[in-house]
């Protein structure tokens, strides 16, 4: 078991559901964990970090490793205090990612023949 922590790009929350889709199909992990306010993303697991940084980047995302290491024991939760500030449902990376799909300055031309 490996505590793999990586920094990630997380500003809306699409960007967030996105990530956790790539990450959850992945075999091996027992814990994903996301710190929106640290943009950093917690995974235990026995996958490879090498691998698991690749599929995120495969997907367009930024991944950077922190840290790999044994996993923590858990630590009894504090009372919240203030509860976290919600993310944007989409941010200008998305806009700016879905536009460039739709709108293509190519002409394409077609012939069967």
């Amino acid at each position: 078991m490996k505590r793999i922590e990586l920094k990630v790009c997380i500003n809306c929350q699409k960007c967030k559901r996105d990530l956790l889709q790539v990450v959850t199909k992945l075999t091996g992990i027992d814990q994903v964990v996301v710190h929106t306010d640290k943009g950093t993303l917690t995974v235990v697991g026995t996958i490879d970090p090498a691998c698991l940084t690749n599929k995120i980047r495969k997907s367009g995302k930024m991944a950077d490793i922190i840290s790999v290491g044994p996993p923590k024991p858990p630590e009894p939760k504090p009372a919240a205090s203030d509860p976290p500030k919600p993310l944007p449902a989409c941010c200008n990376n998305c806009q700016i990612i879905a536009g460039a799909a739709i709108f293509s300055t190519e002409i394409i031309h077609c012939s069967i023949l």
